[in-house]
């Protein structure tokens, strides 16, 4: 792995937690990081909604 530039801007967004745990950074959130497969992020998660359990 090459040198580590760290970048740290809030830009909230919603994300749904689907199968397996992954969730989906929104498309325009990565054209603005510039974030491409392989990249490594660190997020803060904040819970917002729970799953009712049925």
């Amino acid at each position: 792995m090459g040198e580590v530039t760290i970048r740290e801007e809030e830009i909230p967004f919603f994300a749904e937690v689907t199968a397996g745990g992954r969730i989906t950074i929104p498309e325009e959130i990565r054209k603005i990081f510039e974030i491409r497969d392989g990249d490594y992020l660190l997020c803060r998660i904040r819970i917002v909604k729970r799953r009712i359990k049925e």
